[in-house]
């Protein structure tokens, strides 16, 4: 009997780590991605990158966090919008987000014309 329980959990927790696995994967495609455009921003997303960010905000195989993260880069003018602070303090506090869209949305929060020169190495991580 403790030998069934045993391959039980062993089975349970082995699916569950399967599924934040592949929960890692779906979302790496869009971190990648807002990654590269945040590196090669100018003051604000050019048309190509408008319509990546569109694509992200809009799919439903994107968190609900990616797809405010789009969001919020898709709307930049040189600086995050005030009226998106609040959203992005959600992702940065969130126990559900991922590590890498927390990071994302404290790099954003910090965002001022360019990229820090310390989070570009973490962007081209990302962006690889």
């Amino acid at each position: 009997m403790k030998m069934k329980a045993l391959t039980l959990a062993v089975l349970f927790s082995s699916s569950i780590s399967m599924h934040t696995i592949s929960q890692a994967a779906d979302t790496s495609l869009a971190i990648e991605q807002m990654a590269e455009i945040i590196l090669e921003l100018e003051a604000r997303p050019d048309q190509d990158a408008q319509m990546t960010l569109d694509d992200i905000s809009k799919d439903s195989s994107s968190t609900d966090n990616e797809r405010l993260l789009a969001s919020t880069i898709k709307n930049m003018d040189r600086k995050i919008r005030p009226d998106d602070k609040p959203q992005l303090m959600k992702v940065w506090l969130s126990p559900a987000a991922s590590e890498t869209e927390r990071e994302l949305a404290k790099i954003l929060l910090r965002f001022d014309d360019a990229p820090a020169d310390s989070v570009k190495d973490t962007l081209s991580h990302w962006a690889e």
